[in-house]
């Protein structure tokens, strides 16, 4: 089980500043595709789903729930 380079601690998730931002991202970019441009909302939401595996395989970013440190395991 992988732990935190930090303090140790085995409770790790996947996430991090640069996940939230590509989710704030999103949620702009489908607010603005549904109301101005009248786009499909089952398929705005299929777009961010995709969006959002891709950032997280291409980030690859991890973050501690102790102690709040990020990092790219190695």
């Amino acid at each position: 089980m992988p732990t935190c380079p930090s303090c140790d601690s085995e409770k790790i998730r996947r996430g991090g500043m640069t996940i939230w931002l590509v989710y704030m991202a999103l949620i702009a970019f489908a607010l603005v595709a549904t109301l101005v441009f009248h786009l499909s909302s089952a398929i705005v939401a299929g777009i961010m789903i995709a969006v959002v595996v891709i950032a997280h395989l291409v980030f690859n970013q991890r973050v501690c729930l102790d102690c709040g440190h990020q990092w790219r395991p190695g």
